[in-house]
């Protein structure tokens, strides 16, 4: 018995992103996810971000989030879907998270005079910077076909 024919499917181009282009992604977007653990748990909680160069900073109150990524190892996720077009990339930085609230080094002054509002109520009054990142990416297009 002979089904229906089935349409040819378009495979998937899965691309890695350069760091460049990366860091190109996070600058464009506001939003993305820290991740940490908690009590042993791994936790992601979304944030508002800002990037300075190579580094990526957002905004928190004294809680989970800040004790967590406060001298933890943490990382830093962005990533964009489009469902019809069944494209989509995603970009992950790893690194220790380091509050720069009251630190008067150059890099920490640079990088809390970048402008950034919370989206969440509160006041958000520490900074926690990722240090010794890395960076990468992968993208997913339809290919040829």
């Amino acid at each position: 018995m002979a089904g229906p024919e089935e349409a040819p499917r378009e495979e998937s181009v899965v691309e890695e992103l350069s760091e460049q282009e990366c860091l190109d992604l996070l600058a464009d977007h506001a939003v993305g996810r820290i991740v940490f653990v908690d009590h042993g748990q791994p936790m992601a909680l979304p944030v508002n971000y800002v990037v300075d160069g190579r580094t990526v900073a957002f905004r928190t109150d004294p809680g989970t989030k800040f004790d967590a990524a406060t001298l933890g190892r943490v990382a830093f996720e962005v990533d964009d879907v489009a469902s019809d077009a069944r494209e989509a990339w995603s970009v992950l930085v790893k690194g220790i998270g380091r509050d720069i609230t009251e630190a008067i080094d150059e890099w920490s002054e640079r990088v809390r005079s970048q402008r950034l509002e919370p989206w969440a109520a509160g006041e958000r009054h520490h900074w926690i910077a990722l240090a010794d990142r890395s960076f990468s990416g992968r993208r997913i297009r339809r290919g040829p076909g």
